[in-house]
C-alpha cells in the first residue's frame, strides 16, 4: 500500500464544486480585506476623536470597534445565506439596531434612557451636553457628566451608520461603501476641527493610504499591487506641496460657525416691573444650564430705585467697583464659582448670582457693577456661550443675620430712598424723594419724610411697615416679619391682577392678588420705609436639578422670577422670597435649597418679567484651545497589528485556494488529513499507510474520526464509484476530535477554511 505522502494516479480535472469553492474563498478574502480596511479607517478616525478628551475611555472605544466588526460580519453573512428577502432585510435591520443599542451603552449611556418614556429626559440632557460642548475648550478635562458623555456618544453616532453603509449587501453596494467612507472622513474632520493636532501632513498621508486601501485593496490583483502603490505615492507627493500652498490662517469656509440644526428662536427679557397681567407665552424653553455647588437664585438685573409706581434700575452703580458693597471682612466660604452655558436666552445681560466679582466669558468682555449686575460688551448672548463667574453669595444662619450689627454705613442710605407721589394741591401730585434714614443708625434721614409719605397714596403701606417694625428688634426680624405677613395673610398668587395706578398699594389693601413682582416689590418698599437697605432682584429661580449630572441645574422660561435682597452688616446682600409657594412654576425647591439660597423659610415661586420671543442672532462656536494630549496611538497600533494579521490570513487563504484548485479530491483529502495530524502533534512520514492512520485515529478519537481515513482509503484503492471524503466528512472529523482533544484543538487541527 502506498504511503500517505505518495501521489496516486493522474490528478482529476477540477469540477464545478471546486470552482464554486474557489469563488467562495475569493468572496471571503475580499470581505476580510474590506473588514480590515474598515476597522483601520474607523480606528484612525476614532483615535483622533479621543483627542478631544483628556482621559478618554480607551476600553470603551476598543469594544465599540469590536462591535462594529462583528456587526459587519453579520451584515455580510446575511447576504450569503439563502433566506427569504423580507427575513433577510429584517435581520439586517435588527443587526443595525442592536449595534446602535450596544454602541450607545458601551459608550456610557445608561440603558433606561433608550426606552421611549425616557426619551424626553435624554433629549434634555443631550441638549445640555451639546450646548456645553460647543463652547468648551479642548481637550475637555471637566467633570460635567453629560458634557463628557455627549463627546463619547459622538463615536457610535458616526461609526454605526458607517458600519451599516459599508456592509449592507445588495445592489448599489459600491455607492453605500463610498458614503461610508464619507461618514468616516467627516468624523475624522470633526475631531480636527475641535483640536488641530501636530504632524498633520503625516496624518494626511496615513489617511490617504487608508482611503486607497478602502477603495482598491479588496479588488486589486496581485500583479497590479506594485503599480497601485506607486500611484498612491505619486498622488501623495503631488498633494503635499499643494496642501502647503493652500494652507493659510484664514480658511475658505468658516466651519466654526456651522450649526447642524440651524438658528434657534430665543427669549429676551425686559426686567423693569410693569405689574400688569402676564400675557406672554411660556413654552418651557430651556434658557441655560448652570453648574454650581448648590442651587441659588440666578440674577440678571437689580432694580435699585422706586419711581412712584414701580421698581426700576438706575445708573447709580455705573462705574462703582464690584467689591464696594461687600462687607469689610467677607466670609471666604461664601465665594462660589459658577459655570453658565447659554441655551435659549438672548440679550446682553449676563446672568450671575449674588454679587459677582469676576467673569470669564468665551464670547468677550463683560462689565461688572456693584449691585451684582453684569453686562456683555459688544455682543449678545447666544446658544453655546459659556462663561464662569466668581461671586459672593452669603448663605447665613438666622443668628448671623441677627447679630450682624445695627449701625449701617451711610453708603447704604441710597438703598432706603425712593420717589413717592405727594399731594401738593387739589388733584395735583408731585414726585418727591422719600428718605427715612437708616434702621437704628445715626443717619435719621429727612425730618420731613413722615409728612411726605403721609400725603402720598402709600400712607397705608407706611403704617403697616411701622406696625411690623414695632414688633422687630433687629433688621432681620423686620425682614422675616414682612415676609411672613405676605406669605401667611390673605394674599393669593394670581398672574392676572387688575391694572392699577398705584399697583403695589392696591395689591396690599385692595386686590390682594398678584405674582412675584407684586410680592417682591411690596416687601422691598416696606423695608425701605423703615430704613432697612433693600432692593428688588430679577432673574431666575434655581431651576431643575439634573439627576444624572450632580450640580447642574436646567433653567427654563418658567423660572423667570423676582425676589428681594436685604443688606445685613458683616454679611452682605441676602436673598428673601415673599412670593407664596403655590405658584405654577416647575422649579419649586426643597427646604435644603431654601436654606442655601439664603431664604430662611421656603422655596421660591415664579412669576416672570416681560419677555419677548424673537429670532436668535447668528450663532457661532468659540475657537477651541489646541493644547492637550496626543492621539491614542495605542489604538492605531492595535488596529495596524490586527489589519496585518487579517491581511496575512486572507493572503494565506487565497494561496491555499489557488493551490488546491489544481488538486484532485483525494489529494485535497490527503492534505487535510496530514495537516490535522501535524497540528495534533502526531506528524506522519512517508512510510505511514492510510490503514495505519485509520487505526491511530480510531484508537485516539473513535470510529467517527477513523471514518475519514477509511473513506479516503476506499476512494483511492477500493471499488470504482466510492465517494471521496467531502466537506461534511471533514466536519465530522472535527467533531470527533473535539470530543477527545477539546473544541479549540479540534478547530485548530481542522479549521473551517483551508489554510
Amino acid at each position: 500500500m502506498s504511503g500517505l505522502a505518495a501521489r496516486v494516479g493522474a490528478p482529476s480535472a477540477p469540477g464545478s464544486r471546486a470552482r464554486v469553492r474557489i469563488a467562495v474563498n475569493d468572496a471571503v478574502v475580499e470581505f476580510l480585506f474590506q473588514l480590515a480596511t474598515f476597522v483601520a479607517l474607523a480606528a484612525f478616525a476614532l483615535g483622533h476623536w479621543e483627542e478631544v478628551m483628556r482621559r478618554p475611555p480607551l476600553g470603551r472605544s476598543f469594544l465599540l470597534l469590536v462591535l462594529c466588526a462583528v456587526a459587519g460580519v453579520g451584515l455580510w453573512a446575511s447576504g450569503r445565506v439563502k433566506l427569504p428577502s423580507i427575513v433577510a432585510r429584517l435581520a439586517r435591520v435588527a443587526i443595525v439596531l442592536l449595534l446602535l443599542f450596544l454602541g450607545l451603552v458601551v459608550s456610557g449611556l445608561r440603558p433606561h434612557y433608550l426606552w421611549i418614556h425616557h426619551w424626553g429626559s435624554f433629549g434634555t440632557h443631550l441638549n445640555h451636553g451639546l450646548l456645553a460642548a460647543q463652547s468648551t475648550t479642548y481637550p475637555y478635562s471637566g467633570h460635567d457628566f453629560w458634557e463628557r458623555l455627549t463627546l463619547q456618544l459622538g463615536a457610535p453616532a458616526f461609526l454605526v451608520p458607517a458600519t451599516a453603509l459599508a456592509f449592507w449587501p445588495g445592489r448599489r453596494a459600491g455607492t453605500r461603501r463610498t458614503l461610508s467612507l464619507v461618514v468616516l472622513i467627516v468624523f475624522y474632520g470633526m475631531a480636527l476641527a475641535e483640536r488641530s493636532p501636530s504632524a498633520q501632513v503625516g496624518r494626511g498621508f496615513a489617511l490617504l493610504l487608508l482611503i486607497a486601501a478602502w477603495l482598491w485593496l479588496p479588488r486589486v490583483k496581485l500583479r497590479d499591487a506594485g503599480g497601485a502603490v506607486w500611484v498612491v505615492l505619486c498622488a501623495a507627493l503631488v498633494a503635499m506641496p499643494v496642501a502647503a500652498i493652500l494652507d493659510s490662517h484664514r480658511g475658505w469656509l468658516d466651519y466654526k460657525n456651522w450649526r447642524v440644526l440651524g438658528n434657534t428662536p430665543g427669549v429676551s427679557y425686559r426686567w423693569n416691573a410693569n405689574y400688569g397681567p402676564i400675557t406672554w407665552t411660556r413654552r418651557g424653553t430651556t434658557l441655560m444650564y448652570v453648574q454650581a455647588s448648590q442651587p441659588f437664585y440666578w440674577k440678571a438685573e437689580t432694580l435699585d430705585d422706586f419711581d412712584g409706581r414701580g421698581w426700576i434700575r438706575t445708573t447709580a452703580n455705573t462705574g462703582v467697583n464690584a467689591a464696594s458693597e461687600l462687607p469689610p471682612n467677607p466670609n471666604r466660604k461664601w465665594f462660589h464659582q459658577l459655570k453658565f452655558t447659554i441655551a435659549g436666552l438672548r440679550g446682553n445681560q449676563i446672568i450671575g448670582a449674588g454679587t459677582p466679582q469676576s467673569v470669564s466669558s468665551s464670547a468677550g468682555d463683560a462689565e461688572l457693577f456693584s449691585d451684582g449686575t453684569m453686562t456683555a460688551l459688544d455682543h449678545t448672548l447666544r446658544d453655546g456661550e459659556n462663561y464662569s463667574v466668581v461671586s459672593y453669595i452669603p448663605t447665613p444662619t438666622h443668628a448671623q443675620m441677627q447679630s450682624g450689627g445695627r449701625n449701617y454705613e451711610d453708603y447704604f442710605g441710597s438703598y432706603t430712598k425712593m420717589v413717592l407721589p405727594m399731594r401738593v394741591g387739589h388733584g395735583v401730585t408731585q414726585n418727591v424723594r422719600f428718605d427715612p434714614g437708616l434702621w437704628q443708625s445715626a443717619n435719621l434721614g429727612d425730618p420731613a419724610a413722615a409728612g411726605i409719605v403721609e400725603r402720598s397714596p402709600y400712607a397705608p403701606m407706611y403704617h403697616l411697615a411701622k406696625r411690623l417694625a414695632a414688633k422687630s428688634e433687629t433688621a432681620y426680624d423686620m425682614a422675616a416679619n414682612v415676609e411672613k405677613y405676605l406669605n401667611t395673610t390673605n394674599y393669593a398668587y394670581d398672574e392676572h391682577p387688575p391694572v392699577r395706578k398705584y399697583p403695589l398699594e392696591s395689591f396690599l389693601f385692595k386686590d390682594r392678588i398678584g405674582y412675584c413682582q407684586q410680592f417682591s416689590g411690596a416687601m422691598a418698599m416696606m423695608l425701605r420705609m423703615v430704613g432697612i437697605p433693600a432692593r428688588v432682584a430679577t432673574g431666575f429661580a434655581p431651576g431643575v436639578a439634573q439627576p444624572d449630572a450632580p450640580g447642574v441645574y436646567r433653567v427654563r422660561d418658567f423660572d423667570a422670577h423676582s425676589w428681594v435682597e436685604v443688606y445685613f452688616n458683616n454679611v452682605g446682600w441676602v436673598t428673601f422670597d415673599p412670593t407664596p409657594a403655590a405658584s405654577p412654576a416647575s422649579s419649586q425647591i426643597d427646604d435644603h435649597t431654601a436654606k442655601t439660597t439664603g431664604d430662611p423659610r421656603k422655596a421660591p415661586t415664579l412669576g416672570g418679567p416681560q419677555s419677548n420671543v424673537r429670532k436668535a442672532d447668528t450663532i457661532g462656536v468659540p475657537t477651541a484651545s489646541h493644547g492637550g494630549s496626543s492621539v491614542s496611538w495605542w489604538l492605531v497600533t492595535v488596529v495596524v497589528i490586527v489589519l496585518l494579521a487579517v491581511l496575512a490570513l486572507a493572503w494565506r487563504i487565497r494561496r491555499a485556494a489557488v493551490r488546491r484548485s489544481h488538486m484532485s479530491p483525494d489529494e485535497r483529502a490527503l492534505e487535510d488529513l496530514r495537516a490535522a495530524l501535524t497540528r495534533l502533534g502526531a506528524p506522519v512520514n512517508g512510510h505511514t499507510t492510510l490503514m495505519g492512520v485509520e487505526r491511530t485515529l480510531e484508537r485516539r478519537a473513535g470510529p467517527d474520526a477513523a471514518s475519514y481515513a477509511r473513506l479516503l482509503r476506499e476512494y483511492r484503492y477500493g471499488a470504482a464509484g466510492s465517494p471521496a471524503p467531502g466537506a461534511h466528512d471533514r466536519r465530522a472529523l472535527r467533531r470527533a476530535l473535539a470530543r477527545t482533544v477539546g473544541r479549540l484543538r479540534a478547530l485548530r487541527a481542522v479549521p473551517p477554511v483551508h489554510l
